[in-house]
């Protein structure tokens, strides 16, 4: 019988994320959530990044509410589900890491690279791991997409394009500050130039980028879409469309990757069926895969030893660079090496 394991989940301003991961935490067997921390924000606050207020939130998931982190971590906890400000996650899972806890940060884990390179050290010092959460690493179709280039299905991968949809989130009003969220690219930056690189197998190392505001003007600052084009070190190229300005069902990835001798493509699986006429199309109900409950599962079972980590902090440190030099391309207008 395996021993349970003691969790806990810091920040509540991932809202949506806090809720799923704590869901399906209290769903498994021989884990035991003792206790969320609303890291002292306002009930304002935490109303409008969770749609209740911390104590209901607490007593939802029959758990001890605490207001800091340090009482949280000293009921010595085997992990810690990180859920606070994007901005926050490196310094909420540093912490973590330090008073002993395993440590899962909600996506992105953080758009700057310096702050991946610290809690990297962090956690090897105190022999402790860390899984910078990305749904799409779990996605049944870029799963197997992947996986057919792996087995040269496609011969030698020349070029991958990927189209990331998500609406521009404005609310909270904390991600609308890009100092805190990274924006739009930073916060969905994160799934588009994991996968290129996921899919090519390569190292970016310089990046080519514009960016306009097309409808969120005085909402949210930046851009709402940016489309890059990444050289990777094997002389692949990619191409990553981060959209945040679809209002309408449309599906959330779409890849498509190039070789000598074929091409790989999957839209997400969120259209199974279209359905073409001579007058029109039809697509099928959107639905989804259980990519973050797949993740968190695959986390505790890190945890335990059972497997080897899926995602790392040295894969969110590839990413973060990328985003940064994407960012200093978007200013500077001309192409910006990524420097790993």
């Amino acid at each position: 019988m395996q021993s349970v394991l003691t969790c806990g989940l810091i920040g509540l301003s991932q809202g949506w994320y806090a809720d799923l991961f704590a869901t399906e935490l209290l769903s498994m067997k021989d884990v035991e959530l003792v206790g969320v921390c609303d890291l002292g924000k306002s009930r304002e606050y935490v109303v409008e990044c969770i749609n209740m207020d911390a104590e209901a939130f607490a007593a939802k998931f029959e758990a001890t509410l605490y207001h800091d982190a340090a009482d949280l971590l000293g009921q010595n906890l085997d992990f810690v589900v990180v859920a606070s400000e994007i901005g926050e996650h490196c310094e909420n899972s540093c912490q973590a890491l330090e008073e002993g806890a395993h440590v899962f940060a909600c996506k992105p884990f953080s758009f700057i690279g310096d702050e991946v390179r610290r809690a990297i050290q962090v956690a090897r010092s105190n022999s402790r791991i860390v899984m910078p959460a990305v749904p799409s690493r779990f996605e049944d179709g870029l799963i197997e997409a992947v996986r057919r280039v792996r087995a040269g299905d496609i011969g030698r991968p020349l070029t991958a394009r990927v189209f990331v949809n998500h609406v521009a989130m404005t609310s909270p009003e904390w991600q609308r500050d890009p100092a805190k969220s990274g924006g739009p690219l930073g916060e969905f930056g994160t799934y588009g130039f994991d996968i290129v690189r996921w899919a090519l197998g390569g190292e970016p190392e310089e990046v080519f980028a514009y960016g306009e505001n097309f409808v969120h003007q005085g909402v949210i600052e930046g851009w709402d879409n940016v489309k890059a084009l990444v050289r990777f070190d094997s002389g692949s190229l990619g191409s990553v469309h981060v959209c945040t300005s679809i209002s309408w069902e449309y599906p959330f990835f779409d890849l498509e990757i190039v070789g000598e001798k074929g091409c790989v493509r999957t839209d997400y699986h969120n259209y199974p069926v279209v359905t073409h006429g001579t007058a029109s199309a039809q697509l099928a109900p959107i639905r989804y895969a259980p990519m973050n409950q797949r993740e968190i599962a695959h986390f505790v079972k890190a945890v335990r030893g059972e497997v080897e980590l899926e995602v790392t902090l040295e894969d969110a440190y590839v990413v973060a660079r990328t985003i940064e030099a994407v960012q200093e391309s978007l200013t500077a207008h001309t192409p910006v090496r990524v420097g790993l």
